[in-house]
């Protein structure tokens, strides 16, 4: 590129590309060229890498070496736009702010927006069922304020967070596309973000507090008091006003919150509960792909703010119970309502779009036919409802009869739309074909011209044919001279004086007038003049639309509430959930509780219920034990799942369901490492644990799986015993603690919250069925060698494991002669606790071979296995 200071050598383009580029320097350029979008330089090669375009070169630089371009066309942008906001690029869209065919000399170009992950508006760019917030984090010594802005919903809001893991398990709940840190940031943070998938950081957030108050003006207020929530703010609200140049940012919906407000979901326990996706990253399997029957896409989102923003208020919880148990109860009214919601659009979306003037007339024609949708769900509402019927009170809401601030102003834009837009509005608005007849009579007149252009020219050739008196007069046209009157040599003499000589030709003379001038100006120019007036017309319209925005996202609010419980009285319906009792005490009692993912996947009617009581009051801690796969893990994650349906307002995949209000639900379940930031599985493990010790409270629900499996046996089980008794001492939370230690089932006998229950299991010779079922009392065996055979292992391997189980149970040494006991005396003379009861007498022990040979089942063994088995019995013996 040209260097600063001296003069450049490059073409008045290359020069426009040069001073957009130096604006937006961290964004790929996509420069309007007619009909493509092209890019140079560092920006060309980086876009064919990551788009699979093939470079080319245009002209030569200052230094004499070829500039390299690539390209995408202009009406395919979007698709290529979408695959690098996936990589987490910027890119700036410079556009020719003028027909080229009515500039003379260089068009110019300006950039209109700058498109980042978190910042979208384009529909082919965004998830229409998920929300697509930027997050700004603006860490200080009293915490970090943060801020979440949704640019495609007008949404921004703020708050304060405690400390670094706070701030990340909002993230996590917010699904964020893209988070802004300050440059002096610590690097633990950066790196604790980096991990999240797909989430694009950036050390890009400055203060200027005086820009986001010019930017809200009196609504800088509803934000909260503290300095770092408004830096964060503020941050955002730049950030998203740079994204748009010319186009004032316009924010609807702003203020405080508290995420301690919401029953509190950390990243671990979205990301183990598998809320909003599985393990492995993916939508279908989980919580959400479960339940997200919904038909818009606006209530697609809100049912996911719900699912991992559950309430701990009482009576919101029992108002949004009592309205998906309305639908429930009449499911032929829900099945047109239902009907009715998959009329609509995304209006939430939409009047944005409207608002940030970049609506299409498609959009605005999708606008108008979900407000005439929504005027049909109010009267499918409204059938057969009393005054004080939950449906007609709803239908009022959504109308704007109700007092509170919803639709008001969506009949007015409906009426507008109605009889502006013409029934399937085209996409873009310079194809015209915009608006109805009648809607403006030039535009009419200039339609009715270019239609009928022909008829017109030959109307007027009647009249000059009789005015003259010219039998053989005509009207022609060509490419040279447009319009003009041919008048034989003969009938020269005839000619009216107003005729102005154009051409002589051999036959005679070629004219034009006044009137045939004019006439080939507006037929020449009639499509192109009623395109234009259209254009302004639809301008015009859209702001209007983009008016009354603030009213129709209020009323999208109402659509979408209407479309979550609707969709839950539904899942509730199909499923046989049941209302749960939600108050203000401890107790939770789930009877016959599942799972619904693995419900869902199982055999109808297979799945095992379960009966869970735990009561912060009494027994609120179960010491679960049983075999591996017997289910331990499915119920805890079932009993959790029901708490947070409870409180977000919907049914519970149970017979009953009674849910003392829970302020945090904390899971530590399963294996995983950090090997990024040097951290062990059981590092990790630890860290968790760590976390819930030291946040949870008597409100809490936790659950606990496998704690202290990832160190020595007498490690563990010390720390799994610690971590227990904290919880039933200290903390007083209802909990289920799952573990192969066996020795923890001792402590409900020291212990009165602490209860044993145990997954039921039958042997059958070498065989184990899983009943899965929770029964009191703890268990004993963990079946790990019979997993083993149902997991394939060979059975040499098998048979060799029973006979060192055998050995170690009776009390015998390992196989190296080493002490393998638990038990042990203390000074005082006291026993310790054993991992397997007292030794057995001495008595004479069997070789290794004769040991293994005992327990190798020969009927089941295939040829093959047979040959390994006599194999490693012939290496025992040596």
């Amino acid at each position: 590129m040209a260097k600063k200071g001296k003069p450049s050598t490059h073409t008045p383009v290359m020069q426009q590309y040069l001073r957009a580029k130096e604006q937006y320097p961290g964004a790929i350029l996509f420069f309007r060229l007619g009909d493509f979008y092209e890019m140079f330089y560092d920006d060309a090669m980086a876009a064919a890498e990551r788009l699979g375009l093939t470079q080319s070169f245009r002209g030569k630089g200052p230094d004499g070496a070829p500039i390299p371009m690539a390209g995408v066309p202009h009406h395919a942008a979007a698709g290529y736009i979408a695959r690098l906001l996936a990589q987490g690029q910027k890119i700036a869209i410079c556009e020719q702010m003028a027909d080229p065919s009515t500039v003379k000399g260089v068009v110019p170009r300006e950039v209109v927006r700058v498109v980042t992950p978190g910042l979208c508006l384009e529909e082919d760019t965004l998830d229409a069922r998920a929300d697509n917030y930027l997050v700004v984090l603006w860490p200080g010594e009293s915490g970090l304020g943060l801020a979440a802005l949704e640019i495609s919903t007008s949404e921004l809001r703020a708050c304060m967070v405690a400390d670094d893991a706070a701030a990340l398990a909002e993230v996590v709940r917010l699904d964020a596309r893209e988070v802004l840190l300050p440059l002096d940031a610590s690097d633990g943070l950066e790196a604790s973000l980096c991990t999240l998938e797909g989430v694009v950081v950036r050390r890009e957030a400055r203060e200027d507090l005086a820009r986001a108050q010019e930017i809200l003006g009196a609504e800088w207020g509803a934000l909260p008091d503290d300095t770092l929530a408004r830096k964060a703010a503020s941050a955002a609200l730049g950030y998203a006003q740079d994204s748009q140049p010319g186009i004032p940012l316009s924010i609807q919906r702003i203020g405080a919150y508290d995420p301690r407000g919401h029953l509190i979901l950390d990243d671990v326990a979205v990301r183990n509960l598998e809320l909003a996706r599985t393990l492995g990253g993916e939508r279908k399997g989980s919580l959400l792909h479960f339940l997200d029957a919904t038909r818009t896409s606006m209530g697609a989102r809100l049912l996911r703010r719900r699912l991992l923003s559950p309430l701990v208020d009482v009576a919101a919880i029992r108002r949004r119970h009592d309205l998906v148990e309305a639908f429930v109860h009449d499911a032929p009214r829900r099945e047109r309502v239902r009907a009715r919601l998959s009329a609509m659009a995304d209006l939430e979306r939409l009047a944005t779009r409207a608002a940030a003037e970049v609506a299409t007339p498609r959009d605005l024609g999708a606008i108008r036919d979900t407000l005439v949708a929504t005027e049909e769900l109010a009267a499918t509402l409204e059938e057969d409802g009393g005054l004080d019927d939950q449906f007609a009170r709803l239908a009022a809401t959504i109308r704007g009869q109700s007092g509170e601030e919803t639709s008001s102003g969506g009949d007015e834009v409906r009426d507008r739309l109605e009889t502006a837009l013409v029934d399937a509005p085209p996409n873009t608005a310079r194809e015209g074909g915009i608006l109805r007849e009648g809607v403006d009579a030039d535009l009419d007149d200039l339609r009715s011209l270019s239609a009928r252009s022909k008829d017109v020219v030959l109307e007027l050739e009647r009249r000059e044919r009789t005015r003259t008196g010219i039998a053989s007069l005509k009207v022609r046209f060509n490419k040279v001279f447009g319009y003009f009157i041919e008048v034989t040599r003969s009938n020269l003499g005839s000619v009216p004086a107003d005729y102005v000589r154009k051409q002589t030709i051999a036959n005679g003379e070629r004219f034009v007038t006044e009137e045939l001038t004019e006439l080939q100006d507006k037929i020449l120019h009639a499509d192109e003049r009623a395109k234009a007036l259209e254009q302004g017309h639809f301008e015009a319209l859209r702001k209007e639309v983009g008016a009354r925005s603030d009213a129709l996202r209020m009323l999208a609010l109402e659509l979408a509430a209407v479309d979550v419980s609707a969709t839950l009285a539904e899942i509730a319906h199909r499923h046989g959930f049941a209302r749960p009792v939600v108050d203000e005490s401890t107790r939770l009692e789930l009877c016959e509780a599942r799972h619904p993912i693995v419900e869902s996947l199982t055999e109808a009617g297979s799945f095992v219920p379960n009966d869970v009581v735990l009561d912060a009051e009494g027994a609120r801690l179960m010491i679960l034990t049983g075999p591996n796969m017997s289910g331990k893990s499915t119920s805890m994650r079932q009993v959790a799942l029901a708490v947070i349906l409870a409180q977000m307002g919907s049914f519970v995949p149970a017979r009953s369901a009674h849910v003392g209000i829970v302020d945090r639900v904390f899971t530590r379940v399963g294996a995983s490492d950090n090997l990024a930031a040097g951290q062990s599985t059981f590092m990790v493990e630890m860290r968790e644990a760590a976390a819930i010790l030291r946040e949870a409270t008597e409100r809490s629900l936790v659950i606990l799986d496998e704690i202290g499996r990832g160190t020595s046996t007498y490690d563990g089980l010390a720390i799994a015993w610690a971590v227990a008794e904290h919880l039933h001492d200290a903390v007083r939370c209802r909990g289920m603690f799952a573990t192969h230690y066996h020795e923890l089932c001792e402590l409900a006998e020291v212990r009165d919250g602490a209860v044993n229950f145990n997954v039921a299991a039958k042997e059958y010779g070498d065989d184990v069925v899983f009943l899965h079922k929770l029964v009191p009392g703890g268990a004993n065996r963990s079946y790990g060698v019979a997993v083993a055979r149902l997991a394939g292992v060979p059975a040499i391997v098998l048979a060799r494991a029973k006979a060192i189980l055998g050995d170690l149970e009776s009390g015998s040494p390992l196989p190296s002669g080493g002490h393998a006991r638990m038990r042990a005396v203390d000074a005082q003379g006291r026993a310790q606790l054993e991992l397997f009861g007292a030794p057995a007498p001495a008595e004479v022990i069997p070789s290794v071979v004769e040991e293994t040979l005992r327990h190798i089942d020969v009927d089941q063994l295939t040829p093959v296995e047979a040959l390994l088995a006599l194999s490693r019995l012939r290496g025992m013996l040596d």
